[in-house]
């Protein structure tokens, strides 16, 4: 067996470092490094400037659809993981979400989502893209190519076929899209299409 073979089955697959690299080389400006977390301005220190994109998502009214408006039943939970980075969007739209038809989980840590991955438990793993689109380019690659049974699903204001349709054909190309604002409906459409 050479070094490379024993490398390959040490390294986190999800590497923080190989990621900022890979970030600051495709960026012309990086305003700071990424964390891997999400900040709330009560948690920010005074004098120390964050950069949050002006296109994060925001909670629209289409999200309060009647929850038992003619949803499937199923027997199994299908897990769907939320990568909530440098945002809350997806803090706030869960709890209007169909728990009773899907496993939810909702994380802010690349360690948490990197731990999901390794579990090797079929999943599908949503991101918004708005908030911090390079890295989340870079996650979908990294699964796509690591994790081929996980299913990506990415979330993003204003999102036009089109949009979708040329970045599914990029090498970041996640499984669905969804568009802001979208209904239960859709949603659980959408999950369940990437089963």
């Amino acid at each position: 067996m050479s070094e490379n073979d024993e490398d390959d089955k040490a390294t986190v697959v999800l590497d923080l470092n190989a990621l900022k690299a890979e970030l600051k080389a495709n960026s012309d400006v990086v305003e700071q490094e990424i964390e891997f977390a999400v900040h709330t301005e009560s948690e920010s220190s005074p004098g120390k400037e964050t950069h949050v994109s002006s296109e994060i998502l925001s909670l629209d009214d289409d999200l309060g659809v009647d929850l038992d408006d003619d949803l499937e039943e199923t027997t199994e939970l299908q897990k769907v993981v939320f990568f909530d980075f440098k945002s809350e969007y997806f803090s706030k739209l869960v709890p209007k979400l169909p728990a009773d038809k899907f496993d939810f989980k909702l994380i802010t840590e690349l360690k948490d989502l990197n731990s999901i991955l390794q579990s090797k438990e079929p999943t599908t793993v949503v991101f918004n893209y708005n908030a911090a689109p390079k890295a989340v380019n870079q996650l979908t690659t990294q699964i796509k190519a690591k994790f081929p049974d996980t299913k990506t699903i990415i979330v993003a204001k204003g999102l036009t076929p089109d949009k979708a349709q040329a970045h599914k054909e990029s090498k970041a190309g996640s499984d669905a899209y969804l568009s802001v604002p979208f209904n239960v409906a859709k949603f659980e459409e959408t999950v369940k299409g990437v089963k």
